[in-house]
């Protein structure tokens, strides 16, 4: 499900940060809406148009936001509390720490993800008597919060909110990053008086270290290789006869992640950088669409215990240095190759790329994320099935092109969702410019054929819309029909044949409780509340009508 080459991305205002605060900024102002805020507007808008309630899951999910806010406005007023008897110790600098501890999630600076690999040393017997008195305390209200947190993230798993669940095990993780059953369901284990994963404490067993230009690589190796110097079939050459070597693709570089195997014949460094790309976003893909890829009993065993499903094989990419190395490769493949940038194919299991250095780094890397989001689903199972081609295609692109915009900052913080998206904004124009989106019914029912039957202009629209609902599904109301969409998502990838069929499953309206007129009003509505695109440098933007569809 390739990419056509030169599609221009446009990310002028800020993207939706993984904190999963939705803000709409506009000329004059801005609007930021906490989880409660926005649950309780939504609950009001029900109560004014009862058509447009989802009974069962707006309840369970307004319940749990309201638990959620009490129990943050308790924790909150316990660290105040602390907080005040520093400034009155006097301890000013630990005060301001306090206060900023005790702030939302959302309103944390920094990348909240990025946990110690160390456990938390206890708190000096030799400090002063109030200030130790003090950390140790916070530190208490700290722990004690987030073990609230988790009772609280087992309930929302209970009750079929699983996303808004690990948003919590998140927070848990911020306020005691040694919560030892949290810790084991982001892939953790404890040795001694370090956090690591399996890999990683294999890869140290084995002697290596990671380096960011390099991969992993034995750490007694490290110095000859900055120094130029590589080891190649047991003995140390040049950097640049390794080059030439590894220039035909049988010679590649191998690299080789956590989660994937990438091979390169560009440099060992694009190697490095595409594999720490892929498995960040592989990092937030799990996380975010954890109920895709368990089953509900594996689920509720890992808010249980810490313990979920067994691992998978690695994925496999192939990145080749030359555009034709890469057409030659996918001969018998793909017909369309010289038009594309990537492609996933799923009889094969592996995604295949080339360096193409007249496309922007942003435009390459939201093709790799768009073909890997592809691979990521498509070997959830270990069987190759074809999804989409009897209905429901729309989603197989949809999300997709939605995950095109995922970026990681210099800080680790990633933000995915730009509302400034070329298809977002052609969604955008066909609500509120033209207002010829299809009917929802009727777009979910187009197979792969139906779906890409048409001209040009009939085909950016579909793709455009795709977008649009999957952005919508994922965020509207924050996260409202986020768990709706990731179970209709499972049904799409399923490898029952009767359930992709959709002879064996619910409709999406029936998973939301919601009917599809309903969600074709909401969807309306959200897409009009979106901000209007905004082309700080045309020279490098084109109109999201320019924009060709992905190929096939």
């Amino acid at each position: 499900m390739p990419v056509v080459q030169n599609m221009t991305r446009v990310a002028v205002l800020r993207t939706i940060p993984s904190r999963e605060r939705f803000c709409h900024r506009q000329a004059g102002g801005s609007a930021r809406w906490g989880w409660l805020a926005t649950a309780l507007a939504f609950v009001f808008v029900l109560w004014l148009n009862p058509e447009a309630q989802a009974v069962g899951p707006t309840d369970r999910l307004a319940v749990l936001l309201k638990q959620h806010e009490e129990t943050h406005a308790r924790f909150a007023a316990d660290m105040e509390t602390a907080a005040v008897e520093c400034d009155q110790a006097p301890l000013p600098a630990l005060a301001t720490e306090i206060r900023q501890q005790a702030l939302p999630l959302e309103q944390q600076p920094g990348n909240i993800d990025n946990l110690p690999t160390h456990i938390q040393a206890d708190i000096p017997a030799n400090l002063p008597p109030a200030e130790r008195a003090a950390k140790v305390r916070v530190r208490k209200l700290r722990t004690t919060y987030a073990n609230d947190l988790y009772l609280l993230a087992r309930k929302a798993q209970t009750d079929k909110h699983p996303s808004f669940a690990y948003r919590l095990v998140r927070e848990v993780l911020f306020h005691d990053p040694d919560h030892a059953i949290t810790r084991k369901m982001r892939g953790y284990r404890r040795a001694g008086d370090e956090w690591t994963t399996q890999f990683a404490a294999d890869m140290k067993k084995e002697g290596k270290v990671w380096h960011e230009e390099f991969g992993w690589l034995l750490a007694k190796h490290v110095e000859r290789y900055v120094a130029g110097e590589r080891y190649y079939n047991g003995k140390w050459i040049t950097a640049a006869r390794e080059e030439t070597i590894r220039s035909e693709f049988k010679n590649a570089w191998p690299v080789e992640t956590e989660h994937f195997h990438i091979r390169t014949n560009h440099s060992l460094q694009k190697g490095a950088h595409l594999a720490a790309s892929v498995e960040a976003f592989h990092r937030y893909f799990m996380r975010e669409f954890a109920a895709f890829f368990q089953t509900p009993q594996q689920m509720d065993k890992l808010f249980q215990d810490g313990t979920g499903g067994k691992p998978i094989d690695p994925y496999h990419i192939d990145h080749f240095r030359l555009q034709s190395e890469f057409v030659e490769a996918l001969a018998n493949r793909c017909p369309v190759a010289a038009q594309i940038n990537g492609i996933y194919i799923p009889k094969v299991r592996k995604a295949y790329f080339f360096h193409n250095p007249d496309t922007p780094e942003d435009e390459s890397l939201g093709t790799l994320y768009h073909e890997v989001t592809h691979q990521l689903l498509s070997e959830s199972s270990t069987q190759t099935v074809a999804v989409g081609n009897a209905r429901d295609f729309w989603v197989v692109e949809g999300i997709a092109c939605y995950f095109e915009s995922f970026r990681v900052a210099p800080d680790g913080t990633i933000t995915v969702g730009d509302i400034q998206h070329p298809r977002i904004q052609a969604a955008r124009d066909q609500v509120v410019t033209t207002q010829d989106q299809e009917p929802l019914e009727r777009f979910i029912a187009h197979g792969m054929l139906p779906f890409q039957k048409g001209e040009l202009p009939v085909l950016q629209k579909r793709y455009a819309q795709a977008t649009g609902l999957a952005h919508f599904f994922l965020n509207t109301q924050n996260g409202l029909y986020r768990d709706g969409f990731i179970e209709y998502l499972s049904q799409v990838y399923s490898p029952d044949g009767r359930v992709r069929a959709g002879n064996k499953t619910r409709t999406l309206e029936q998973i939301l409780g919601v009917p599809y007129a309903t969600l074709d009003t909401q969807y309306a509505a959200y897409m009009r509340g979106l901000p209007q695109r905004v082309d700080t440098d045309r020279s490098s933007c084109r109109s999201a009508t320019e924009i060709p569809p992905a190929r096939h």
